[in-house]
């Protein structure tokens, strides 16, 4: 009896174990710090290491340095106490279609992850808790 109480017991809690909360810290390392820096305060865009591709930025060497002679490096901006405390959906808006808190496209570097998927969920598209999750996060940082 208590071997088919336990079976049954671990039977019912599996749908649960899948359904774990998404690490914001490592989706953020995963998919945004390369940009805006580990910390969310700010970095230097490499596009020497991306080409562009549908709707994202995608390993790749297509696409020119932003670095070198005569060329400026593209600065990913601060998210930290800016972004971060925009509402849930003005975050999430940006995250996945690119359009800041005030209506306007985001620069043309950003992905929007809404059409491309974050790098560790092969092609997936994002969840709304991923994203939330991140934003959690980069308020933590602030």
């Amino acid at each position: 009896m208590k071997a088919t109480c336990l079976a049954l017991a671990v039977l019912l809690s599996a749908p649960f174990c899948l359904a774990a909360t998404p690490d914001g810290a490592t989706l953020y390392r995963d998919n945004c710090s390369q940009c805006h820096g580990a910390g969310g305060m700010g970095g230097s865009i490499q596009l020497g290491i991306a080409k562009r591709g549908a709707g994202g930025l995608m390993n790749g060497p297509d696409t020119p340095s932003a670095t070198g002679p005569g060329k400026m490096p593209i600065q990913g901006p601060k998210l930290v106490g800016k972004a971060s405390d925009w509402t849930t959906e003005l975050f999430e808006r940006a995250v996945l279609k690119g359009v800041d808190d005030n209506g306007n496209p985001l620069s043309g570097e950003m992905p929007h992850w809404g059409t491309s998927g974050f790098s560790q969920d092969h092609g997936k598209l994002p969840t709304k808790s991923e994203v939330e999750a991140i934003q959690k996060y980069l308020q933590v940082l602030n």
